[in-house]
Parts: structure tokens; sequence; C-alpha cells
């Protein structure tokens, strides 16, 4: 089993409309979709800043 962390953080309000627009159009809601759409960022903004 994956271990999980819950985090909270404050972003721009416009930010994360914009964010959750395009991620649950691509997720297509399903369960866990922001979740899912957070790690994915997370870690592309990880491999664009390690290959920097």
């Amino acid at each position: 089993m994956k271990k999980v962390k819950r985090v909270t953080i404050n972003v721009n309000s416009e930010v994360d409309l914009n964010f959750r627009r395009l991620a649950s159009s691509k997720m297509l809601f399903e369960t866990g979709w922001y979740s899912k759409a957070m790690e994915e960022a997370m870690l592309l903004w990880i491999e664009k800043e390690e290959s920097s």
C-alpha cells in the first residue's frame, strides 16, 4: 500500500480555479482526481527543477 501525506496549502484563488478547471477535465472527476492532479503537477515541477 502506498503511504500518503495529507497537506494543507494556501493558493491564490484564481490559480486554484484554473488548476481545478483543467485538472477536472483531464481527470474526468474520477475518485481522487484533485490529489492525482496535484501529485502529477508536483512530480513535473520536481523533474523540471532537477533537470535545470
